[in-house]
């Protein structure tokens, strides 16, 4: 895959919409990497000069739940059932996908969300007035967006005045909701005179007290998180709220976190080099059919075994039918009559072992056959697999270094059957 940085600077020097109207004008594709002191990370994504998607690694970045909730499309505990489905199968459907399958909400309605998420998450980040940036170049943006997902082609144009809207909303809001959407807010002590509230801000009063955020008590409102910014700024700015005090958090070189559910599925602690390190030492001692056969077997053995440790690392328990339900749904639990014994995320060896010694020390032209269909069914496994644990890098770069790797091990460990 070929990937160069081909713009890198300072937001100081060059600000975001600058930036998205170069990336526009050249038909770009690839990714802007933007990165801040604290640590704070966005991404924006382009398919040939069109913006595919966008998402910022921070623990109180908008979620896709937050969208569905704040659009009215869904509830919260829609959306905790989701979640708690996704931490068991975390190679299976994203969490807009189970909504769907749940009948919670359309297709029609995931596609609106994910493209508010995406213009709502641009114009957040275009506030960023400091922090470098760097535009990764690729030829194919399906390597570069997470979770495989499919680009959403919105206009530049569209999310650079969404980006301008913003920014002079918040040119007076800043001085009130000093953090933005992550400002935590408080009741005032005391108020001077006795008052009437109206409910709507009777309401509000109530959830600034359960969940003190602005984006959360957006969430909970069920309501644009701009719209609530806005009354929530008013009522601070006439002393009913308070904004309480936040550090700015540094991470001093650990990785930034991403939101709630999310963190527990990122796969940036995956031991991919020491994986295949460990697979090119005992590929070095496969010589038959048989041996390579039954190797790249148990390299998916291995690998949903370094999978399932990651997700111990990360606090959730890897759902032992994971393996088998990925091989039924890009179909590849057989070949021919012959199903793949599957328990507990591994593959039955020695029954496959078995069976590929007595149709490859049979007829010539039948174990030829066999041969080429089963490696070609095992390395697709083992890079379905891999694709969908790379797709939950965060980091653009790392997705990339890791693709690269991979392809490079499979043409080390290229399958060949000779005629003798």
């Amino acid at each position: 895959m070929n990937t160069n940085t081909v713009l890198s600077g300072n937001l100081r020097d060059f600000g975001l919409i600058e930036i998205l109207q170069m990336v526009e004008l050249g038909g770009m594709t690839g990714a802007i990497h933007l990165k801040q002191n604290t640590g704070r990370m966005g991404i924006l994504y382009f398919n040939e000069g069109l913006l595919a998607n966008a998402t910022e690694l921070d623990p109180g970045a908008l979620a896709l739940g937050d969208v569905l909730q704040q659009l009215g499309m869904t509830t919260y505990q829609h959306i905790e059932e989701a979640y708690a489905q996704q931490l068991q199968d975390p190679l299976g459907k994203r969490i807009g996908e189970r909504l769907v399958m749940m009948n919670v909400i359309t297709e029609q309605q995931l596609h609106e969300a994910l493209r508010i998420k995406t213009l709502w998450t641009a114009r957040e980040i275009s506030l960023w007035n400091d922090g470098h940036y760097e535009f990764i170049a690729s030829s194919s943006v399906q390597k570069l967006l997470p979770y495989g997902e499919a680009s959403l082609d919105i206009e530049v144009v569209r999310a650079t005045m969404e980006m301008v809207r913003y920014s002079d909303e918040w040119q007076e809001l800043s001085h009130i909701l000093p953090h933005g959407m992550r400002t935590m807010l408080q009741l005032a002590p005391t108020i001077s005179s006795a008052m009437r509230f109206d409910i709507r801000s009777l309401e509000l009063f109530t959830h600034v007290n359960l969940y003190r955020r602005v984006r959360r008590i957006a969430s909970a409102l069920r309501r644009p998180e701009l719209d609530v910014a806005r009354e929530l700024g008013q009522l601070t700015k006439q002393h009913f709220l308070l904004p309480l005090y936040q550090e700015a958090p540094h991470l001093n070189g650990r990785k930034v976190r991403l939101p709630g559910p999310a963190e527990k599925l990122r796969m940036e602690n995956f031991e991919l080099l020491n994986l295949i390190s460990r697979m090119e030492q005992a590929w070095e001692t496969k010589n038959t059919p048989t041996e390579q056969l039954s190797a790249l077997v148990m390299f998916i053995n291995w690998t949903m075994d370094a999978l399932s440790e990651t997700c111990r690392t990360n606090g959730i328990d890897l759902d032992v039918n994971t393996l088998q339900t990925l091989m039924r749904n890009e179909n590849l639990w057989h070949m021919g009559s012959y199903e793949f014994r599957v328990d507990h995320n591994h593959i039955d060896i020695e029954n496959f072992a078995a069976l590929c010694y007595e149709i490859l020390n049979g007829d010539i032209k039948k174990a030829a056959g066999f041969y080429d269909e089963a490696s070609m069914v095992l390395q697709r496994l083992l890079s379905c697999i891999f694709e969908m644990i790379n797709g939950r890098v965060a980091n653009p770069r790392e997705r990339i270094e890791n693709q690269e790797v991979w392809e490079a091990m499979f043409e080390q460990f290229a399958l060949q059957r000779g005629d003798d």
